[in-house]
């Protein structure tokens, strides 16, 4: 013998969604929505992080081709646009084109930037972080920020490219 449950149905044969239940589904959905929303906030140190060591290994590589090459390069930042983008040197500074890799890159919006370029005497190429044909980087401070954390890329006393991690109640 087969028992079945009954199920309300409207008259006619069709079913339906009680109030009740489209009410539930929509705060499952709200809920949802406010702890996506709240990860993303915790995420802004772990962009600028990322942000930060992205530009690192850009400025590794770009110095390793300039050793290969004997090209000199600079990078370009704006702050106030949050990007940046590379240029190469024949005779005059001009943006580096066909290489993907040496493309202009954006900094998401939400995320604040700085650098302080420190210029050597004589050097005519103010506000650009030069690489020169032989490897060597002008000493600079690039500063990315993010929500607890200043993620901070500069040279060593070895002239190696470092990322640090500063707490912000630290500086």
């Amino acid at each position: 013998m087969n028992h079945w449950i009954a199920i309300n149905r409207l008259p006619g044969g069709q079913g339906g969604f009680t109030l009740l239940e489209i009410m539930v589904v929509v705060v499952l959905i709200a809920l949802t929505v406010t702890l996506v929303g709240l990860n993303l906030d915790r995420d802004l140190d772990r962009v600028a992080g990322l942000e930060a060591n992205r530009f690192a290994k850009l400025l590794e590589h770009v110095r390793d081709e300039s050793i290969l090459t004997g090209k000199s390069y600079a990078i370009e930042v704006n702050e106030t646009k949050k990007s940046y983008r590379f240029l190469e040197s024949p005779d005059r500074w001009v943006p580096v084109e066909n290489d993907d890799l040496l493309r202009p890159r954006k900094i998401p919006e939400y995320l604040s930037v700085e650098i302080e370029v420190y210029q050597k005497e004589g050097n005519n190429s103010t506000g650009l972080l030069v690489i020169q044909g032989l490897g060597e980087v002008t000493p600079f401070r690039l500063v990315v920020s993010g929500d607890r954390y200043l993620h901070i890329v500069s040279l060593d006393d070895s002239s190696n490219v470092v990322v640090e991690q500063v707490d912000r109640d630290a500086t």
